[in-house]
């Protein structure tokens, strides 16, 4: 059988329940980096899905978040059936939240800024 990319739509519903189960556990990039012993930047490039990440990293995720991995596998089998990422909205950080609201200073309401 055929190795899956991470780019394919498997990867994302994995990288994204494990987004979801890192906020639940209510810890940041940097503190479930700390957990695991690794660099927050591993992480990130793991809930982004630009890291491939095999079956023993999964567990050591799941330990730090507190789901056993069979438990896990249910949440993902659920969400492969239901490919939950794809309704969902792209997430941004909060300096991305703020950069994308719109400016509106000194300019009259419905005037388009000169570029």
């Amino acid at each position: 059988m055929k190795r899956k990319s991470i780019y394919s739509p498997e990867h994302q519903e994995l990288v994204t329940l494990l987004f979801d189960l890192r906020r639940q556990a209510d810890l940041t990039q940097a503190e479930a980096a700390e957990a695991l012993g690794r660099p927050q930047t591993y992480v990130s490039a793991v809930e982004v899905g630009r890291r491939g990440i095999d079956v023993l990293q999964v567990r050591e995720f799941c330990a730090v978040y507190d789901i056993s991995f069979p438990e896990f596998a249910k949440h993902y089998e659920q969400r492969l059936k239901g490919a939950v990422s794809r309704s969902r909205p792209p997430r941004l950080s909060s300096r991305k939240q703020k950069a994308a609201k719109p400016a509106s200073k000194g300019r009259p309401p419905g005037k388009p800024s000169a570029r």
